[in-house]
């Protein structure tokens, strides 16, 4: 089912719907994900037990970085798959043993979460009788907080967790909303215990208002990774009632992404009990939630401007008086003066981002796009984009506002990047590469003694090369993003060292420690050197560059005007 689907049906289903939510639905009030934290329990226990200081691992975007750590753990025996469902209660127990000292853990990571604008829709829902049940396995308490903004009080709705669960049974089974209900409980209970053990034996009573909801509710799930052996069983208990979720079960994932396999699994089961099941893709919580209430048409005024008031509003304080201490620092930002501001859109019946990446890879299409729940929006020729997706297609004019550009995880931003990406590289003859969510451009091994790349080459020791001991290679390359400051465009780079995928495992052990030692000086004069390199590269003699994604203008293209000089400051 697509998301627009969903829409229509939300606000007839809404009231018979138990939401399950995760982690991933507290990213945008300031809190890691699951697979954050896991990272975060390995990179603590991988520096202490090696003896570094843990801040040299603070970076865990950096794939060299997860290697390295990922490496030392799988060399050692009875220690969970990587992104098992073992990995986050057997990590955490390992990185703080004691209760107190997860309960601590979980208090600093709680000190910064703020309400999101997904979480204050879904506190007007509650009051307006649209989200009756909520689950969530968060110790936040972002939903209690979203509920006393519309209730403004602790009456009309309540909140069962390890201290409560016998009165929040109760409160279930008297047919009274809204119930939020904390399968994990939070930091400030007594009881809260966060390892596999404790995890399998949660308050029973919790999990059968988990199990029971599904007698008369359906179930959506957002956020929910699926890697709770004990939430799932609950699930799955749901599944043996007599016809189990009447109203369907609709499990929400970030586009590009796959379900765990346990979910897969559950939803078959699901399937094969005759129960209507359904994998819809989203781009963020924020954004899925806003585009359900737009479905609602009897939002009361009040609320609605109480929704508003802070949505479009962005923080841009007065920047404070010019710096005229040392040191002088150098930012890797140069300034994006133009940018499209527009797409085509092409409407048409393909899956999701996965199948237009496969599509486009499949007809080798001279286009660039992404999914959108309006249609595939990209650049090209209209001829290229009708012989990919169809013909006798609708197709339009997209507008993209710079809004866009504000959020990291917004697909329209990651399209303009990946656009720019590779006009740069069809005009200066680099490669492009996309790794782990990454735009990287890359030097060409071809070229690789080219004059345009003395400079680069004289300061990292070469720009192409074997990494030793193998059949891998590696290459100089530079990670392309866009942030939006100041209300401007920024293109950041990050130069760094792509080597190429292994083929047997003996060899993946060999990259980090190889990257690891060629960027490890890589520091203050060195990187400004770096940094040179590339912008001469990228510029040559240029002190700015304007750049088109195709070289023709049929259909509509993306051009770019960049300027070369990188921003400084000192410390006022």
């Amino acid at each position: 089912m697509r998301i627009n689907e969903f829409i229509q049906i939300f606000p007839f289903r809404a009231s018979n719907l138990a939401w399950l939510f995760g982690a991933g639905s507290s990213v945008s009030a300031g809190l890691p994900t699951a697979y954050d934290l896991v990272w975060d329990f390995k990179r603590r226990i991988y520096s202490a037990e090696q003896g570094y200081e843990l801040r040299l691992f603070d970076n865990l975007s950096d794939s060299g970085l997860r290697n390295q750590i990922q490496n030392y753990f799988d060399g050692k025996q009875d220690y969970p798959e990587k992104d098992s469902t073992d990995e986050y209660s057997f990590y955490f127990k390992k990185a703080f043993v004691s209760p107190s000292s997860r309960r601590e853990y979980i208090e600093s990571l709680l000190s910064g979460v703020k309400l999101s604008y997904g979480h204050k829709i879904i506190g007007a829902l509650m009051k307006l009788g649209y989200a009756p049940l909520i689950f969530t396995t968060n110790f936040d308490k972002a939903f209690e907080n979203a509920a006393i903004e519309f209730f403004k009080k602790s009456e009309g709705w309540f909140c069962a967790d390890l201290d409560n669960a016998e009165s929040g049974l109760k409160y279930f089974q008297s047919n009274n909303s809204p119930l939020i209900v904390k399968l994990h409980g939070d930091f400030y209970s007594e009881r809260l215990k966060n390892t596999d053990e404790e995890l399998q034996s949660q308050d029973s009573k919790l999990r059968s208002i988990l199990s029971g909801s599904s007698l008369n509710k359906g179930l959506a799930v957002m956020g929910y990774s699926g890697r709770d052996n004990s939430i799932m069983e609950a699930l799955k208990e749901g599944l043996n009632k007599m016809n189990p979720y009447p109203h369907g079960i609709f499990w929400f994932i970030r586009t590009g992404e796959k379900p765990l396999q346990n979910v897969v699994e559950f939803l078959d089961d699901a399937k094969k009990k005759g129960v209507e099941t359904n994998l819809i893709e989203i781009e963020t919580f924020d954004t899925a939630w806003g585009d359900f209430i737009k479905g609602i048409s009897s939002i009361p005024d009040d609320i609605r401007d109480k929704l508003n008031e802070n949505y479009y509003r962005f923080e841009n304080r007065p920047l404070p008086s010019t710096g005229t201490k040392l040191p002088l620092l150098r930012l890797n930002a140069l300034e994006i003066k133009k940018f499209p501001a527009t797409a085509r859109i092409f409407k048409c019946d393909i899956g999701g981002l996965k199948e237009v990446k496969s599509k486009i890879k499949e007809k080798e299409a001279n286009i660039v796009a992404i999914r959108k729940r309006t249609g595939v929006i990209g650049f090209g020729s209209d001829s290229e984009f009708k012989r990919v997706f169809g013909d006798n297609k609708e197709m339009d004019v997209f507008n993209i506002p710079d809004i866009h550009l504000r959020y990291d995880d917004s697909l329209l931003k990651n399209l303009l990047v990946e656009a720019l990406s590779k006009a740069i590289c069809n005009k200066l003859e680099l490669k492009y590469t996309y790794r782990r969510s990454q735009h990287i451009v890359l030097i060409n091994p071809k070229r690789k003694d080219s004059d345009d790349y003395m400079n680069l080459s004289n300061v990292i020791g070469g720009v192409f090369g074997s990494v030793p001991n193998s059949k891998l290679k590696w290459a100089a390359g530079v990670i392309f993003s866009i942030q939006y400051k100041l209300n401007k465009a920024h293109l950041m780079l990050s130069p760094t060292i792509i080597v190429t995928k292994p083929m047997e495992r003996e060899e993946a052990k060999l990259i980090a420690p190889f990257v690891k030692e060629k960027m490890a000086i890589w520091y203050n004069n060195k990187y400004n050197l770096i940094l040179d390199a590339w912008l001469s590269i990228l510029f040559g003699k240029e002190q700015h560059l304007n750049i088109s994604l195709f070289n023709n203008e049929e259909g509509i293209n993306a051009h770019f005007r960049i300027y070369k000089q990188t921003n400084y400051t000192k410390f006022s």
